[in-house]
């Protein structure tokens, strides 16, 4: 998920985190779909479930949420959270994320793999509503280039740029 940059608005608590997710899980099309995609190819990429939790004090300190293939689970993080629409941006981008993992990959690539699944998930996240197309595409681009960085260093932006038109085009289950 994108870094986090502090709105001037007062954090969430996890109850009320918790409380919004189960609204968002019941009545937003997107993440209604998203999850039913996910079930489909394998509901095990889920298999511990969506939870909200602080981050302050770990190593997701600074994001938003995260798609956690180890445990099998996304992490929302209540600490960094602060309205309605950064929860459900930061679970499209994460389900996203779960989808992807979800189904077979096309590349050979670890780095191609991170890229690809970061522009498919800011495009369906975050960067989703930004206008005009010109600036959706630098925030797509941008939010790609930071979070594959994190795993690959300085070619980030070079394999971004080797998936970026084909991964734009990539929009499903949507």
């Amino acid at each position: 998920m994108w870094l986090y940059e502090p709105p001037p608005r007062p954090v969430w608590t996890q109850d009320r985190c918790t409380s919004e997710l189960g609204q968002v899980l019941t009545t937003h099309e997107k993440v209604k779909t998203l999850l039913g995609a996910i079930n489909t190819l394998n509901g095990r990429v889920l298999r511990r479930g969506i939870t909200c939790r602080p981050c302050q004090g770990t190593v997701q300190a600074h994001r938003m949420g995260y798609y956690d293939g180890t445990y099998q689970r996304i992490v929302l993080c209540c600490d960094n959270i602060r309205s309605r629409e950064d929860l459900e941006d930061t679970l499209i981008h994460e389900l996203v994320h779960a989808f992807d993992a979800a189904r077979s990959g096309k590349f050979t690539s670890i780095c191609h793999l991170i890229a690809c699944g970061e522009v498919r998930a800011s495009a369906m996240g975050q960067c989703a509503d930004v206008q005009p197309d010109h600036q959706r595409r630098q925030c797509i681009w941008r939010d790609a280039v930071q979070s594959t960085q994190v795993h690959c260093g300085e070619q980030a932006a070079r394999i971004v740029k080797q998936v970026f038109e084909t991964c734009m085009q990539d929009t499903a289950p949507l």
